[in-house]
C-alpha cells in the first residue's frame, strides 16, 4: 500500500520523467476500445473497457475521498481507510480479502492521495464476480473494532515517522503548508500523528458514512469480459446498497486565492541542500494544463532538459557543477495543483545561485519560447509515457479511475495525446509567462548542514 509521494526523491532518483533522446516523429498510439459507462439507481458509476490481450480483469473501486476531504484537525483519516478496509467486514474476516484473491493468482493493493482513495484487484477473468462481491461487501459492511483501529493507527503513524526522518520530506511538507494558505492541499495524504491520536472510532465512522457510499464511487472493470457481465455483477452485488446524501466537500469553501507576492522560507538543514520553487497551476479540467505539462518537461525532465543542463554544468571558475541535480514536475489535481522545480547541492553557498538559475531558466522559456525540436521531443515524452502506462489492464483501469476523479469524465484521458499534440510553442511561452512569474512563486530552501 502506497503512502505519501515524496516528490523531491522521485525527481532525484529517477532523473525526471524520461531520459533524453533525439527528437522523433509523433509516436503511434494504439487504438483503444470505447470506455462504456453506466450508473446504477443508487448512484454508483461503472466504467468498463473490454481488453482481450490476456485472460484477466482489473477490478478497481475509486472513492471520491482523499486527504482534501478530511477535517483539518483529523488529517490522516483517508489514509487510515486505505489500511482499515482490509481488516474485516461483517462477512469477511480480517485480511481475507487479500488472501483469497492472492490465493487464486490475483493481485491486491490500495492507494490514497489528495483527491481519492482506490482499491485495486487484478484477477483471472473467471473470478470477476468474486472480486466485485468482495468490494461491495466492504463498501458498507466494514467493522469498526477498537483493537483494529488502534493497530492500524500505529501502522500509519510509523509510516509518518519514517517520512519525517527525511529532511527532504519535511521540507516538501513545509513547502505545501506555505504554498497553500487556505486549500487542504496544504497537507498530503500521509497524515499527522497528533491528529491521528485524536481521531476516535466515531470520527472514522463519520468519514466512512459520508464518503464510502455508492453515489461517491466508481467501479472500474477492464479486461476479458463483457459489458453485460459487468452490468449483471454490479447490479447483483452493489445494487441493493442505498443511496446516501451527497458527500461533504470542505475544499469547495476553501479555494486558494491568487498568489501575487513571492513566499520565501529557509527551513531545517538536511544532509544535502534542496531548493524548491513552485507555482500554482489550474485544475485538471483546464486546457492550460497541457502546455504547462509540456513546459515542465522541457525545463526539468531528462538529462537534456534546461534545468538539468544549467544546474549540472561545470562552472569554469569553481571547476564544479552549480548543483548535483535538478528537475521539475507538474502535479495535476482535481483542484488547482502545483508545478515544482528543485535543485540539489552540497555547499550552503550554492543555495542562492541555484535559486537564481531556476528563475533564469524559467524566464528564458517565457521570453523566447521553445524551439521546434524541443517542443517535439517534449511531446514525444508525454505521449510515450501515456502509451506505456496503458499496456495492461491495471494501467488502463488506473487511467479511467483517475480521469473520473480529476475531470468527472472517465474517458477524458483518451483525448490527452491529441490535446498534447495541439500544443504550440506560443502556448508554452504564454503559460510560462502567465503562471511562472517570480511574484507567483513559493520558495523553500533546505540548506545543507555543510562543513
Amino acid at each position: 500500500m502506497r503512502g505519501v509521494l515524496v516528490f523531491a526523491a522521485v525527481i532525484l532518483l529517477t532523473g525526471g520523467l524520461t531520459a533524453s533522446a533525439p527528437a522523433q516523429p509523433k509516436p503511434a498510439i494504439a487504438h483503444l476500445p470505447t470506455v462504456e459507462t453506466f450508473e446504477l439507481p443508487n448512484g454508483l458509476r461503472v466504467a468498463f473497457l473490454k481488453l482481450d490481450a490476456a485472460p484477466v480483469v482489473a477490478v478497481q473501486v475509486w472513492y471520491h475521498a482523499g486527504s482534501k476531504d478530511e477535517p483539518r484537525d483529523r488529517r490522516g483519516s483517508a489514509h487510515m481507510f486505505e489500511h482499515m478496509m482490509f481488516k474485516g467486514t461483517e462477512h469477511v474476516r480480517a485480511e481475507a480479502h487479500a488472501q483469497l484473491l492472492n490465493g487464486i493468482g490475483g493481485y491486491v493493493n490500495a492507494a490514497t492521495d489528495e483527491d481519492a482513495t482506490h482499491y485495486i484487484n487484478t484477477v483471472p477473468a473467471d473470478y470477476l464476480d468474486f472480486a466485485i462481491e468482495l468490494e461491495a461487501e466492504r463498501m458498507r459492511n466494514l467493522l469498526f473494532r477498537k483493537e483494529m483501529i488502534d493497530g492500524e493507527r500505529e501502522v500509519v503513524k510509523e509510516e509518518i515517522r519514517q517520512q519525517e526522518n527525511s529532511p527532504v520530506t519535511k521540507g516538501f511538507l513545509r513547502f505545501l503548508d506555505i504554498a497553500y494558505t487556505k486549500h487542504p492541499y496544504a497537507w498530503t495524504a500521509g497524515g499527522n500523528i497528533k491528529d491521528l491520536d485524536a481521531t476516535t472510532p466515531a470520527d472514522l465512522r463519520k468519514f466512512y458514512d459520508a464518503y464510502y457510499q455508492p453515489n461517491n464511487a466508481m467501479l472500474v472493470v477492464v479486461g476479458k469480459t463483457t459489458l453485460d457481465h459487468v452490468k449483471a455483477a454490479a447490479e447483483k452485488y452493489f445494487g441493493a446498497l442505498p443511496k446516501a446524501a451527497d458527500a461533504p466537500r470542505p475544499a469547495a469553501t476553501a479555494q486558494e486565492p491568487d498568489q501575487t507576492k513571492q513566499r520565501h522560507e529557509v527551513v531545517e538543514p538536511g544532509q544535502i541542500g534542496i531548493t524548491l520553487v513552485g507555482w500554482h497551476i489550474p485544475s485538471a479540467k483546464a486546457n492550460d494544463v497541457y502546455p504547462l505539462q509540456v513546459a515542465s518537461i522541457m525545463l526539468g525532465a531528462g538529462e537534456s532538459s534546461r534545468l538539468k543542463l544549467r544546474l549540472k554544468a561545470v562552472d569554469p571558475k569553481t571547476k564544479r557543477p552549480l548543483a548535483l541535480d535538478g528537475g521539475m514536475q507538474s502535479i495535476v489535481r482535481e483542484d488547482p495543483g502545483m508545478t515544482i522545480a528543485l535543485g540539489a547541492y552540497l555547499d550552503p553557498a550554492q543555495a542562492a545561485p541555484v535559486e537564481a538559475a531556476i528563475f533564469e531558466e524559467v524566464g528564458k522559456l517565457g521570453t523566447k519560447g521553445p524551439s521546434s525540436d524541443e517542443l517535439r521531443k517534449a511531446k514525444n515524452q508525454v505521449q510515450a509515457g501515456f502509451t506505456f502506462s496503458l499496456e495492461h489492464a491495471q494501467g488502463l483501469a488506473e487511467a479511467i479511475g483517475r480521469s473520473w476523479i480529476l475531470t468527472g469524465d472517465a474517458a477524458r484521458f483518451m483525448r490527452d495525446v491529441d490535446e498534447i499534440e495541439k500544443v504550440t510553442a506560443a502556448d508554452v511561452q504564454r503559460v510560462v509567462k502567465q503562471y511562472f512569474g517570480p511574484e507567483r512563486a513559493t520558495v523553500v530552501v533546505i540548506p545543507p548542514k555543510g562543513k
